[in-house]
């Protein structure tokens, strides 16, 4: 980005963070430290000779660092101090902006992504838990396996026993995620579907945090209201 030529912190915040993906390749370091491949997976679309560019210059101006390993990337101290900021934002967007998700914005495979980035670990049982995901407007299959440490997607079954299974539109599963409808609102208008022991339908709630921002998408709602 060529500078605005101006002695002003928003205009050198804006040539610091305002090429296109930047601001992205910062929302998923707040999950790092990552490699190359795994930023690479939470932004479809960005070419690798992009991406590669943006980090070269986020290492530039002190945002972010490799790992000591040498196979990966992390906050550096000014980078850590990005999370309020990156918060603040999405909140007013939340806030005054968000909206039900578009047709374009419909990415499974995204919202899986998410989906494992906000699992409540410390919630989970012992040993592996399973929850399938069957999307009707969609004809994969995606199964989450959580541990009390980790969390993966897998587009292949685990040959592991499910313990939930969900069913429902990837549209009405990104405005739970999101906070423009809760769990049990979906789940009794019938747009989602449960199916598991009842311990197991009940605790699901549980394990899943959703979005950062859903209590503010979820607040702007009700204050309209």
């Amino acid at each position: 980005m060529r500078s605005y030529g101006q002695y002003c912190p928003i205009s050198k915040g804006a040539e610091l963070l305002g090429d296109r993906w930047t601001l992205l390749i910062i929302r998923e370091m707040l999950f790092g430290p990552l490699r190359f491949t795994e930023i690479e997976q939470g932004l479809p679309g960005i070419s690798r000779s992009v991406l590669a560019s943006r980090l070269r210059r986020l290492q530039r101006d002190g945002v972010i660092e490799r790992t000591e390993e040498g196979g990966g990337y992390r906050f550096t101290p000014a980078g850590e101090s990005l999370r309020p900021v990156v918060q603040a934002i999405g909140d007013w967007v939340a806030t005054w902006v968000m909206q039900d998700p578009q047709p374009a914005e419909l990415d499974p495979e995204l919202l899986m992504l998410f989906i494992s980035r906000h699992v409540r670990h410390e919630k989970l049982p012992p040993g592996k838990t399973v929850v399938a995901f069957n999307f009707a407007d969609d004809r994969r299959r995606f199964w989450l396996t959580m541990e009390r440490h980790d969390s993966s997607v897998c587009l292949e079954d685990p040959c592991l026993p499910v313990a939930v299974t969900i069913r429902g539109s990837v549209r009405e599963l990104y405005r739970v995620y999101m906070g423009r409808t809760t769990l049990s609102a979906a789940i009794d208008g019938g747009t989602i579907e449960l199916d598991g022991l009842p311990a197991d339908r009940r605790r699901f709630a549980e394990w899943m945090r959703w979005s950062h921002f859903s209590p503010t998408v979820s607040a702007a709602q009700t204050s309209r209201h």
